[in-house]
């Protein structure tokens, strides 16, 4: 099941409780659900997207998103501090939306600085120093900008 969090849509300044957003959900590159939060502490609203089509699925909307229920319930919990949820779609969105915003502010930080991480946390240098005085200022940090996109979110999100 491959499934993307497309079209986000994220507004900060009406996040309160939660984050307010709106994305598509994708299912096998077709369009399956408009997934969204008013950012004020409720639960996602998951509706079918306007390009649904049953005959892209061969199943009615209600019929994919137990599909999609059942397909989460088979992933492993998520641990999260001292207790563990349940996977699912919502929780799913929730991933998506972080690494999405994670990837927008490293792209940010990266457009005009070396993004470099070590033992001790992150820093920056600007693009105009050199990557050979970095390495001999930090021998041990890893600069992100020279890093796959992937492996330096990862790194940048904390997920080692």
């Amino acid at each position: 099941m491959n499934l993307e969090l497309k079209n986000i849509k994220h507004t900060a300044w009406a996040s309160e409780e939660t984050n307010c957003y709106q994305a598509s959900v994708y299912l096998d590159g077709k369009p399956l659900a408009i997934v969204d939060n008013d950012g004020r502490g409720g639960c996602d609203r998951q509706n079918a997207h306007p390009s649904f089509k049953k005959e892209n699925f061969r199943k009615s909307f209600f019929d994919m998103m137990t599909e999609i229920d059942d397909y989460f319930k088979g992933l492993p919990k998520k641990k999260c501090d001292d207790f563990e949820l349940d996977m699912d779609l919502e929780l799913w969105c929730g991933e998506q939306l972080a690494k999405w915003q994670s990837a927008k502010d490293m792209k940010k930080i990266m457009r005009t600085k070396h993004l470099c991480k070590d033992e001790k946390g992150f820093f920056t240098y600007p693009h105009e120093v050199k990557v050979a005085r970095i390495v001999r200022d930090n021998p041990k940090a890893i600069i992100l900008n020279d890093l796959p996109f992937d492996e330096a979110l990862t790194l940048y999100m904390g997920e080692e």
